[in-house]
């Protein structure tokens, strides 16, 4: 078939260069040929400005069923509505097309940010979330985290515990949500919406991180696990990372420690207020994170009481918890 030679000829090509290099397969393919309409037919997606070692792989995928004789039309998804829908969790494949349509975005910041229909609900790139009763989830936006995790808190009460650490649900509800909780306006380079599991890893740090700054997760869990002790971070946008919210959303131990957030809020928020020059200085949000390690040697600093922690802290972090 001569489809399947130019495919491999492309593919040949491809492999000469850099892994990471960015590539439009249509610089290779003609569009609108008979390859490329195939191609996209069994694809069902683009090949627009993609790492070329994604774009190899999409090749052997099509090249596979074309030798199978998988040329049939694939069946996307009716497209679905704005009303409630059961809740999915993408797979590793619809993960990583997830993740080029973000860079997409990045590059593009004008493109129109809502993902494709077969991303979000086709068979290859998401699975349903097996519950009883069925989860519902709808499309809605969410000005604040204190709006997000309210919604999440009740439409996830059942499968809380299951859906905590899932890298496929909290991945699917971002590119759900992604074109209600991230506007035109907000510059693509700051979005958070795929999910990094926080197990060990080479990389554990940022994936760490990853998990906590994620939109949607962060702001479900700042609403379970502190409540209104968390005001000041539950009534910001849902994309707002001043320092303080970088600092409680940037690690685990900050983050799951209700002493030490109410702390960090007690001195230097004032209601829905920032205090005046918090961040520097003696007593401040640096100092702090400076002294913590040191107290963590004497005491069990993440378990602590917030009352508690405040007793030990050394004397020039009082003026910031009497007002700063």
């Amino acid at each position: 078939m001569a489809v399947l030679t130019e495919l491999n000829e492309v593919r040949y090509t491809l492999m000469q260069r850099p892994p990471n290099s960015l590539v439009d397969l249509r610089d290779y393919i003609p569009d609108g040929s008979a390859s490329w309409q195939l191609f996209s037919h069994i694809r069902e997606t683009s090949g627009a400005s993609i790492p070329r070692v994604n774009v190899v792989a999409r090749i052997d995928d099509a090249v596979a069923r074309l030798e199978a004789g998988a040329d049939a039309a694939v069946p996307v998804p009716e497209p679905h509505s704005d009303s409630a829908t059961p809740l999915r969790q993408l797979t590793a494949a619809g993960i990583a097309e997830a993740q080029e349509f973000l860079t997409r975005l990045r590059e593009c910041p004008g493109t129109d940010r809502t993902p494709p229909e077969d991303l979000l609900f086709g068979d290859r790139c998401s699975a349903p979330f097996d519950s009883k009763p069925e989860v519902m989830v709808e499309p809605r936006a969410f000005a604040t985290r204190r709006e997000a995790g309210a919604y999440l808190s009740a439409a996830l009460e059942t499968v809380r515990l299951r859906v905590l650490e899932d890298a496929g649900v909290w991945s699917w509800l971002g590119m759900y949500y992604l074109k209600h909780i991230a506007p035109p306006t907000l510059s693509p380079n700051n979005m958070t919406l795929i999910f990094e599991s926080g197990v060990e890893t080479s990389n554990a740090g940022r994936s760490d991180q990853q998990v906590y700054r994620h939109y949607l997760w962060g702001s479900w869990q700042i609403y379970e696990r502190h409540g209104e002790n968390a005001a000041f971070l539950l009534d910001q946008g849902i994309s707002s990372w001043d320092d303080l919210s970088q600092r409680v959303f940037g690690t685990r131990r900050i983050f799951t420690s209700r002493g030490v957030v109410q702390v960090m809020l007690r001195l230097y928020t004032a209601g829905l207020q920032k205090k005046r020059g918090y961040v520097r200085g003696q007593g401040g949000l640096r100092h702090l994170l400076r002294v913590l390690p040191q107290l963590e040697l004497t005491y069990d600093v993440y378990d602590m009481e917030p009352e508690a922690l405040l007793r030990v802290l050394p004397q020039e972090f009082q003026r910031w918890a009497d007002g700063g």
